[in-house]
């Protein structure tokens, strides 16, 4: 083969060098991205499980409450405008930490302090909780937490969750916002996870 006919076959081989090492880097760098966003969920799931565990432990230790003490419900957007209306939503009529309280004032300070916490650690983030049962026989907590979420999005728009029903059964039962919480049309960007918790 003459000279002639060899004339750029390192270019072409530099060229595809450079086209296979693009490629790769694109994968690094999709992986990494994928990584960052899975940490981030895997953050937020610690914090509602410490959060939500801290909420429990002040319950048991509140033995003397009535059950209906630690009830709070409210919509998510009413929740988050008085939030944010007032810099000092979460300052306690009473500080239970510092003063003898009963049994309900303790169960208000608790569930205040759990929802500062909440508001602290989660963006846009409120904390809701019925109690069903009787105490002492089959008492349980249902715990829903609802937070914003700007990686709630599907081609470029953020979405409403996924509302509880009836039918609504296993991981779907665990993410999907109660109806107490709001219409869903008026969550979007929010998720939301629910939790029984037994005292």
């Amino acid at each position: 083969m003459s000279m002639s006919n060899q004339r750029g076959a390192g270019l072409i081989e530099a060229l595809v060098a450079i086209l296979v090492l693009s490629i790769g880097l694109l994968g690094m760098l999709g992986m990494q991205t994928a990584a960052l966003k899975y940490e981030q969920s895997s953050w937020i799931r610690s914090a509602l499980s410490s959060n939500i565990a801290s909420l429990a432990d002040r319950i048991r230790a509140n033995s003397g409450s009535l059950a209906t003490a630690y009830n709070y419900t409210r919509t998510y957007a009413e929740e988050r405008a008085a939030i944010e209306a007032s810099a000092t939503y979460f300052d306690p009529a009473k500080d239970c930490d510092t003063t003898t309280c009963d049994a309900a004032e303790l169960a208000t300070y608790d569930l205040l302090v759990w929802r500062r916490d909440l508001d602290q650690q989660l963006p846009g983030a409120t904390g809701f909780v019925v109690p069903t049962g009787t105490k002492g026989v089959d008492l349980r907590f249902l715990v829903t937490v609802a937070w914003y979420d700007k990686d709630n999005v599907d081609a470029g728009v953020l979405q409403s969750p996924a509302a509880c029903t009836a039918a609504t059964t296993g991981v779907a039962a665990r993410n999907c916002c109660p109806a107490a919480v709001g219409a869903t049309a008026d969550l979007v960007g929010v998720r939301c996870a629910n939790l029984e918790m037994v005292p």
